[in-house]
């Protein structure tokens, strides 16, 4: 296992200015990606459109829906249409008349959210929702790193290729590897391609990119949160996890994770030259019987 020489970097405040500078802004016609904590005590108002689906997240599979002007059939008039396949973790809506509103009520772990849609000309693209205290995939919030700066060490590993074109200064003190041979971790009826990990220092966080490519006839599911690297006999889990939990038969899907720190708490100092075992604990689907 190779150990990455700590140091610090005077420039890591300079670069995160450089990250969220100006010319690297979203459009504002553009959906916006957003994330928040899961809170049983807040309505989420939740801007939406006509022209594409509005994607939430959970951490883990909601146990029922109830709506109120919503509709899963098309042939069934509602302003809003809702989409989502029971045992997955999300769910997408979208606007069918210009000026929509819906409510709908999420039951996960035997608590009930509530999201208010309405259409707006700067609806959200994507919503994934956190759980903030240990053990929800953010298990190292509570060793210095808290959940949103996770979410933003995310976001900049994805915009790293874009920032480094046009800012090559801004990412200088991000460590970045994309192995040039397929790094590849083998399962049966599905493969994990580490594409790209990239490690912030002060954070001690390694972000890493991977394909997952489902080889079978049969859908994979596994829990985002559940993902980790292996380096030599050591395991590190995720401690933040953006991907769909799903492998549709016969494709491929891109997921990103981060590990922080070791799982006692203390600096991990990995780099990312080691050669890392991505572990995808896949979930057992229960099979029932039909009575004659």
């Amino acid at each position: 296992m190779e150990l990455r020489i700590h140091s610090k970097l005077i420039c890591t405040a300079i670069a995160a200015l450089a990250f969220a500078a100006p010319g690297f802004a979203k459009k504002a016609d553009a959906p916006m990606i957003k994330q928040f904590p899961l809170d049983e005590q807040t309505v989420l108002e939740i801007p939406i459109s006509q022209d594409a689906p509005t994607t939430v997240m959970f951490p883990s599979a909601p146990t029922a829906l109830e709506g109120a002007h919503i509709t899963t059939q098309p042939d069934q008039p509602a302003p809003v249409m809702l989409s989502h396949t029971p045992g997955r973790f999300y769910f997408s809506v979208r606007a069918l008349q210009p000026d929509a509103r819906a409510t709908l009520n999420v039951i996960h772990k035997n608590k009930t959210y509530i999201f208010r849609f309405s259409v707006s000309e700067q609806p959200y693209g994507s919503v994934t929702l956190f759980e903030e205290r240990i053990g929800g995939g953010l298990a190292h919030a509570s060793r210095g790193v808290e959940p949103e700066m996770l979410l933003s060490l995310l976001d900049r590993a994805k915009s790293y290729r874009l920032v480094k074109d046009q800012r090559p200064d801004a990412v200088r003190q991000v460590e970045h590897r994309a192995p040039t041979a397929n790094h590849v971790t083998r399962y049966e009826n599905f493969t994990v391609t580490l594409e790209e990990v990239f490690r912030f220092e002060d954070e001690d966080t390694l972000v890493f990119k991977i394909k997952l490519q489902n080889t079978g006839t049969a859908e994979i599911t596994y829990v985002p949160h559940n993902l980790g690297v292996k380096v030599g006999r050591q395991i590190y889990p995720a401690s933040i996890a953006d991907a769909s939990g799903i492998i549709p038969p016969k494709a491929e899907t891109i997921a990103y994770f981060a590990v922080t720190g070791t799982p006692s708490g203390d600096r991990a100092n990995l780099s990312v030259k080691n050669d890392f075992t991505i572990l995808v604990p896949v979930t057992k689907r229960k099979t029932t019987t039909s009575r004659k």
